[in-house]
């Protein structure tokens, strides 16, 4: 029973459409990031207070050069005293009304008790000197606040409205300060308050301006949307093309076409496409020869069998053989059985060795002194450790030494080397023609004592799995120097393989 199939909760689209929808998000992400992470209304709540006191610098300043002015036309006397900030602040009035009109901002000027002596609206005579920010400034430093206020009416207001929809409202209170000679005197504070912009708003009484780039932006990004999504769209249409005849079996050479691709992915994919190509190929092409080599291997031994069988199968019928006959016939049955046997237990093998197993850290040395012994062989060097499979680099030591003592006729040790080892033997050596071909399947110089041709195709299967290389030579060398007669051949077999 096959599973079910996951519901997909996204929509099947083309994929130009997908880029455009993605490209258009991208290009909308910034403006979200503003909103949602609140950074536009902190920008907007600062650049409000630095305008209330940039403002508020420039009326305290105001109002300090009136109050100089002042007290040096005044005729300082018990009966005329120093004038403050309430003389000179009221005649201000309406410059600060003035100054709402045109700023959208509250001004309220107080003494130094901190009672508002002047204001652009209401609260003449209002005690404020608990405020935070008013406290800060009789202090001599800048007061800053920032408090709630109430929105039912502005919300309702339109974005264009020059009324602000925020829901809170910055207040900026900067010191009068009086500096003479002898000393620093505070005179009182002016006191400044005014809603900073909402965000929906600011955007709203920017778009007159913005919307030319705005219009640009977005038929940039669509457009190379389009462009990107053109070239991919191709480049997939016709990957997905040549898949299609890949599956059909079609093996030709169809992935030319998508191989110039100016996708990377897409060209980095027709590689991968043509490399399992090409090993589909080179699969095929083995499996035919493995079915042509086994179909060949087999034929003989059983059409010998047939043979044997329809013979018996007769003398059931006209007996005319002799038992001699007879045991001679089950005696060549039971030898191409035991033949069949070995090719079979041979073609496991390799089956196993050319899948792989799983691989780990290995000492090799110990390995192959655990097995020469074993083999009664003697070894000599160092290999180290490699990553390999322990059960299948032992039967490429036991292949190797068997097939050194069954075809070389002559002594047989192991030599180990950094990440490998080399098996010699010094018999009759190989011959030139037969070199090239000692790791094909089935190939073998001694069919009649039993050779299945399997043995080392099966070695090169373990190695090649391992990420190896097997190579053999055989040279002849002078043996004056041990008193023989004649030359000695030796025959090496040198198995790499990669460090752990």
């Amino acid at each position: 029973m096959s599973p079910p199939a996951q519901r997909n909760l996204l929509p099947v689209l083309p994929l130009q459409r997908w880029l455009v929808l993605s490209h258009l998000t991208v290009l909308l992400l910034p403006l979200v990031t503003l909103l949602a992470t609140g950074a536009l209304a902190r920008d907007l709540e600062q650049q409000t207070r630095e305008d209330l006191d940039h403002q508020a610098s420039l009326l305290a300043l105001h109002i300090e050069t009136e109050v100089r002015h002042a007290r040096e036309d005044a005729e300082f006397s018990a009966v005329h005293p120093p004038r403050g900030i309430a003389e000179v602040a009221q005649p201000i009035t309406q410059l600060l009304a003035d100054a709402k009109q045109l700023t959208l901002a509250g001004f309220r000027v107080v003494d130094d008790r901190g009672i508002v002596v002047a204001s652009s609206g209401d609260g003449v005579g209002d005690d404020i000197s608990e405020d935070d920010e008013v406290r800060a400034a009789l202090a001599g430093s800048t007061g800053l606040a920032l408090r709630p206020r109430p929105t039912q009416g502005s919300r309702s207001q339109s974005l264009s409205s020059p009324s602000r929809r925020s829901e809170v409202r910055v207040f900026v209170a900067r010191p009068v300060r009086l500096q003479n000679a002898a000393q620093s005197e505070i005179l009182g504070a002016v006191v400044l308050s005014r809603t900073p912009r909402e965000e929906w708003q600011t955007l709203w009484q920017m778009a007159p301006q913005l919307w030319f780039g705005a219009l640009a932006a977005v038929a940039t990004t669509t457009g190379m949307a389009f462009v990107s999504g053109y070239f991919l769209s191709r480049s997939l249409a016709r990957l997905a093309r040549v898949g299609g005849r890949l599956a059909a079996g079609d093996l030709g050479d169809a992935l030319a076409q998508v191989e110039g691709s100016q996708v990377l992915e897409v060209r980095a994919l027709a590689a991968s496409l043509r490399t399992m190509s090409e090993r589909l190929r080179a699969r095929l092409s083995y499996i035919s020869d493995f079915a042509a080599n086994v179909s060949h291997e087999f034929k003989t031994p059983v059409s010998s069998l047939l043979g044997t069988i329809e013979i018996l199968k007769d003398d059931l019928h006209a007996p005319d053989l002799t038992p001699d006959q007879k045991a001679r016939f089950l005696d060549n049955a039971t030898s191409d059985l035991q033949r069949l046997s070995r090719l079979v237990s041979g073609l496991l093998r390799l089956a196993r060795a050319e899948e792989g197993s799983e691989r780990r850290r290995i000492d090799l040395s110990a390995l192959v002194r655990e097995t020469a012994a074993r083999l009664d062989v003697p070894v000599s060097g160092t290999a180290g450790h490699v990553l390999g499979n322990a059960e299948e680099l032992q039967s490429a030591v036991t292949n190797l030494v068997e097939n050194g003592r069954t075809h070389g006729r002559g002594s047989v040790w192991i030599e180990l080397v950094p990440h490998g080892f080399d098996v010699v033997d010094n018999g009759v050596g190989i011959s030139e023609a037969n070199r090239p071909r000692i790791f094909e399947r089935f190939f073998t110089t001694a069919r009649d004592s039993g050779g299945t041709g399997l043995g080392l195709a099966v070695v090169r299967a373990i190695v090649v799995a391992h990420g190896g290389t097997i190579t053999v030579a055989s040279r002849a060398e002078r043996a004056h120097a041990e008193g023989a007669e004649g030359d000695v051949t030796e025959t090496r077999f040198r198995v790499r393989l990669p460090a752990a």
